[in-house]
């Protein structure tokens, strides 16, 4: 359908600008070419964690109708197909570990664009990023430009995801005194929870709750957390396991759950925590970031080795 909005490129508050100073992908990345077919045929691998609809030109042209006021604030004329290959290749470069490339021209292409732009982000940010306070920079602006953006952005559930994924990676590194003043303790369960309304096998989301739990545990102690925040050992479990129940080969999943079981049982379910990072460092990547999870599984694993031979 020609002369359509492709609803998803409103650019007038989303200004893109380039991140000339990011670190390079580290890896090997010529396992991740999603060229051409490649990235439709491997789209429900790559997204197994949190169910995303393949960015075609038929779902372009359903947000464009769904949400006709983002159609009103861009001047892009273009077509759905065209829109969609765009938006494609912001998604290869994501996956491929191309995070500057892709934040960059997914901020052109609008709110639809500002998704994956944002995944990378996030990803780079936590994974990639040397510098502490660029970190926390990075994630702040993730969560930023999610508040500012318009309906179609604040209705999409990876963006729900990433806004609350970023809160939860700061709530664990700020002072408690911070993360109080922003809200975050509230704010992170009540939007995966909402999150999870949608979509009840989002496995990110689940994990993500469970690691909830164990940062305020960690942050506070236990009868704090139970009393004050409502954050307990049996929720973190029962999350974990909802979400590995979904999907058992996201090296995340492992990895976040390892720490998990650290922030709440110190050393007592040590060999537990290395069950979990060895299962985590022998999945098979399928993407970038699954790379950089991987690798980073392997060094805690060896440390929680070495560790344990000295006891």
């Amino acid at each position: 359908m020609r002369s359509l909005l492709l609803a998803l490129a409103g650019v007038a508050a989303l200004q893109a600008h380039a991140n000339d100073d990011w670190q390079p992908f580290p890896l090997d990345q010529s396992a991740y070419d999603f060229s051409g077919t490649k990235l439709q045929e491997q789209w429900p691998v790559l997204t197994r964690g949190f169910n995303y609809p393949f960015p075609d030109a038929a779902k372009v042209t359903e947000m464009a109708q769904r949400y006709p006021e983002v159609r009103e604030q861009t001047a892009f004329n273009g077509d759905a197909e065209a829109y969609s290959q765009a938006l494609q290749d912001v998604w290869r470069d994501m996956f491929r570990g191309d995070y500057a490339k892709a934040k960059a021209k997914g901020l052109k292409l609008g709110p639809a664009g500002q998704v994956p732009a944002m995944f990378a982000q996030v990803t780079y940010a936590l994974y990639l990023e040397p510098n502490t306070e660029r970190k926390h920079q990075l994630l702040e602006e993730v969560i930023s430009r999610t508040d500012a953006a318009g309906e179609l952005v604040q209705a999409d559930t990876l963006a729900q995801f990433g806004r609350a994924y970023a809160k939860a990676r700061l709530g664990e590194e700020l002072p408690i005194g911070t993360v109080l003043k922003r809200g975050y303790t509230s704010q992170i369960p009540a939007e995966l929870e909402q999150l999870l309304k949608q979509d009840q096998q989002h496995a990110f989301a689940l994990a993500t709750l469970g690691g909830y739990h164990a940062g305020v545990i960690r942050k506070v102690g236990s009868m704090m957390a139970r009393m004050t925040y409502g954050a307990n050992k049996g929720d973190m479990e029962k999350y974990f396991a909802q979400s590995m129940a979904v999907v058992d080969d996201i090296p995340i999943s492992h990895f976040e759950y390892a720490n998990a079981l650290t922030y709440v049982y110190g050393d007592d379910e040590q060999r537990k925590v290395i069950d979990h990072l060895r299962l985590a460092a022998n999945l098979k990547p399928r993407y970038a970031m699954e790379a950089l999870e991987v690798e980073l599984a392997k060094k805690l694993l060896r440390e929680q080795e070495t560790q344990l031979a000295q006891r």
